[in-house]
This record gives structure tokens, C-alpha cells and sequence, in this order.
């Protein structure tokens, strides 16, 4: 017994230290700021994934996250290669060109505030830049259209102009050789809620946008294609 004794109290000191001891696969390999925008590029070795973590550097600020099959060396490379600033929102265009990978992100400069982000494959010998085509504005609400020319994509971001909000971001493709204007088709307000029924026209696409129209409100959109011809019932174009 004395001898059983002495063995374990030789031995838990180093069974303590083995159960202290944490090995991790999980690493920072990347950063960028832009401005206010901050993208940590988080590395997952054993999952072989890579992703980018974005969050805007101001107070209340919640992060957003996009991951994607790491290539080989788990290299990267991102950059900024494209934005626009209108009012309050700030909309960017991040690539990484080793992977392929191309991110439109939306915020808006208040605090509170969080990144709204879209990540897709991208061509990396295709133009980079992002090109607003179209601009709605329906009471508080606010929608940019943006075309991304190196996928093919075009971006509808939605904001209400009301503080410390968080955009909303849908991307789709978009179609070749179309031509519209953004309008608003219908609308529905209960209580404090209100949908605005949105028509794309170039890219043939229905869009309901949902809101509430108070302070730290986030707009939410949902689109589908288009099955019939809209007639836009109320609300300013422009293109």
C-alpha cells in the first residue's frame, strides 16, 4: 500500500500538466482594416478551412463570419478592390485572390451597428470594381443596387435611415444585357411593421423587405424570381 501511495504521488503531478496542456489548429494568419472595417482571415487547419471575419470598429459591434475550402499552404491574399460611401452606409468589396473568393460587405458608421456580408466565387482575371446601377428610397427605407462584374452578381442592400441599424445584403445573378429600374410595387405597414414589395426590373427578381421603424432596427429582404409583369403601384425610380 505505502508503495501504491508513493507511485501516485509521483505520477499526478505529470497527469496535471498532461491535462493542462491544450493543442490548437485554430489560428490568426491575416488581417485588414479599411477604415472602420476590420477582417481577421481565421485559419482552421484540421478542417482545412479558411474564413474571414469582419466587424466594423465601433461600440455594440457584432461580427459576421464567411468561410470557405482552404488551398493548398493555407495562403491568402485579400485586399480591397472596390467601395462606395453614400450617407451613412459604406459598402466594400473584398477579395482574396489566391482562393478565389470575392465578399461585397454593407454597414453603416454608427455605433451598434454590424457588417452584412455576401461571399462568392470570383474570376480572378475579371474586373474587381463594385458599380451602383440603381438607388429607391420609400419613406425610411433605403436600397442600393450594386453590380459586381467580375461574378456577374448584382447586390440589392437595403438600410433604414434611422440610427444604429444594420444593412441587409442579398446578391444573385444577374442578367445579361437587362436594363431597369428599381421600384417599389406594393406596401403593407401593421402596427409598427412595415413590407415594401420591391421590384428589380433589370434581373426580372421580386423582393419583400421587412422593417420596424425604430432605432437598432435591421431590414431583412427575401427574393424570388419574377413570374408576372409588376406595374409599379407607388414610389420614386432612379437608375
Amino acid at each position: 500500500m505505502k508503495k501504491l501511495l508513493a507511485y501516485l504521488l509521483t505520477v499526478l503531478p505529470f497527469i496535471a500538466m498532461a491535462e493542462d496542456y491544450q493543442s490548437t489548429l485554430l489560428v490568426q494568419t491575416g488581417t485588414l482594416k479599411e477604415s472602420d472595417l476590420i477582417i481577421r482571415i481565421v485559419t482552421d487547419l484540421a478542417s482545412q478551412k479558411t474564413c474571414l471575419a469582419f466587424y466594423v470598429r465601433t461600440s455594440g459591434t457584432s461580427p459576421v463570419m464567411s468561410c470557405y475550402d482552404a488551398r493548398g499552404g493555407f495562403k491568402s491574399d485579400i485586399s480591397q478592390v472596390g467601395h462606395f460611401k453614400k450617407g451613412k452606409l459604406v459598402v466594400r468589396k473584398i477579395k482574396d485572390r489566391l482562393n478565389h473568393i470575392a465578399c461585397v460587405v454593407a454597414y453603416t458608421s454608427t455605433p451598434g451597428t454590424s457588417p452584412a456580408i455576401n461571399c462568392y466565387n470570383s474570376n480572378s482575371k475579371a474586373k474587381d470594381d463594385i458599380k451602383r446601377t440603381g438607388h429607391l428610397r420609400e419613406g425610411d427605407l433605403e436600397i442600393e443596387r450594386v453590380i459586381d462584374a467580375d461574378s456577374a452578381n448584382t447586390c440589392l442592400v437595403a438600410f433604414v435611415s434611422v440610427s444604429s441599424n444594420t444593412p441587409s445584403l442579398v446578391c444573385y445573378p444577374s442578367k445579361a444585357g437587362s436594363k431597369g429600374a428599381l421600384s417599389q410595387d406594393s406596401y403593407m405597414r401593421e402596427g409598427d411593421l412595415v413590407v415594401r414589395k420591391i421590384i428589380d426590373e433589370a434581373n426580372h427578381k421580386e423582393c419583400l423587405v421587412s422593417y420596424v421603424s425604430t432605432e437598432g432596427t435591421s431590414p431583412h429582404i427575401y427574393c424570388f424570381d419574377q413570374k408576372r409583369a409588376s406595374t409599379p403601384a407607388t414610389g420614386n425610380t432612379r437608375n
